[in-house]
């Protein structure tokens, strides 16, 4: 009896989560960009955090709304999975790659790199390329999954 209660009680903060997300952000945006910024004249953090969360934090919240309610979903869809997902798994790649390849005392490429401005423009190159491949591997989940995005909800 006791159990099924949490289990009702859990449900209702999720329903009421689902219908409020937008207040509940908006109030987390608030109190994070008061927490930042008296953080900055506290002495604990540098300045460029408290502008950039100021300014990304409320555009980030604008754009999952207008996502939730555009009629242009599948567009942003596209530009979410191919742009953000293939950037964010090439750097991923490019990192591994650029470790295993270049960096790493083993690496097959580090006889033949000897030179910091060779290596740091085939590193560039890498991750060029890393994000390009990326970007088709997305464009390819995407397509597979007619673009929808992973819900929560």
């Amino acid at each position: 009896m006791i159990v099924m209660n949490v289990k009702e009680k859990i449900k209702g903060f999720w329903k009421a989560y689902k219908k409020n997300w937008l207040w509940i952000n908006i109030g987390n945006c608030m109190g994070l960009t008061f927490m930042n910024w008296l953080l900055f004249f506290i002495g604990v953090i540098n300045l460029v955090i408290p502008i950039l969360l100021t300014v990304f934090y409320p555009f980030a919240i604008f754009l999952a709304y207008y996502g939730r309610i555009s009629k242009h979903q599948k567009i942003i869809s596209k530009i979410v999975l191919i742009g953000c997902g293939g950037y964010g798994f090439g750097i991923i790649m490019w990192i591994f790659l650029g470790y295993v390849l270049i960096a790493a005392p083993w690496a097959p490429l580090r006889v033949l790199v000897l030179d910091a401005v060779l290596r740091g423009r085939i590193l560039l190159l890498l991750m060029v390329t890393c994000c390009v491949i990326a970007g088709y591997i997305m464009y390819r989940v995407g397509k597979k999954r007619e673009w929808r995005l992973p819900s929560i909800y």
